[in-house]
C-alpha cells in the first residue's frame, strides 16, 4: 500500500492546482447582471491556467438575503457546470450549506472541486466510512 501511494504521489507531484476563494454574495442579489460576468471571468482563468484540479471556495452563497436568493444558487451551479470550458473536468464535488432556516448553524459557505480527466486517481475523505474513497463522477 505504501509503495503504491508513494508512486501515485510522485506521478502527481506536478499537479497543476487552481485555488480560488470568492465572496459571491452579490451574485445572488443581482443574478441577471452578475452571473454571466462572474462565470465568464472564472472560465477565462480556467482556460488560461488549464489546471488539473480546481478548488473554488465561496463565502455568502445565497447572498445577503439568502431566504429570497437561495433559489438562484441552483441556477448558478447549473450554469457553472454547463460550460464547455469545464467539459474536461469529469469528476466534481460540490458542498453547499443551503440550510438557512437554522441560523445558528448556517454558514453560507460553498466548496466546489473539479478534477480534470487527465488526473488518473483521485480520492476524497469520507467521514461516514472514515476512509478515502475514489471520486468517479459528479456529486
Amino acid at each position: 500500500m505504501y509503495s503504491s501511494y508513494k508512486a501515485q504521489s510522485l506521478a502527481m507531484k506536478n499537479l497543476k492546482t487552481l485555488l480560488i476563494s470568492a465572496n459571491v454574495g452579490s451574485l445572488f442579489d443581482d443574478p441577471e447582471n452578475l452571473f454571466k460576468k462572474w462565470l465568464n471571468q472564472f472560465y477565462q482563468v480556467v482556460r488560461d491556467k488549464d489546471p488539473d484540479f480546481i478548488a473554488l471556495h465561496c463565502q455568502e452563497v445565497g447572498g445577503k438575503n439568502f431566504a429570497q436568493s437561495m433559489p438562484n444558487v441552483k441556477k448558478w451551479i447549473q450554469d457553472l457546470l454547463a460550460s464547455p470550458d469545464l467539459n474536461s473536468y469529469d469528476r466534481v464535488r460540490i458542498f453547499l450549506d443551503e440550510d438557512f432556516k437554522t441560523a445558528e448553524t448556517f454558514t453560507a459557505l460553498g466548496s466546489l472541486y473539479f478534477v480534470h480527466s487527465r488526473v488518473v486517481d483521485i480520492r476524497i475523505w469520507d467521514f461516514a466510512s472514515s476512509d478515502f474513497v475514489n471520486v468517479k463522477d459528479t456529486k
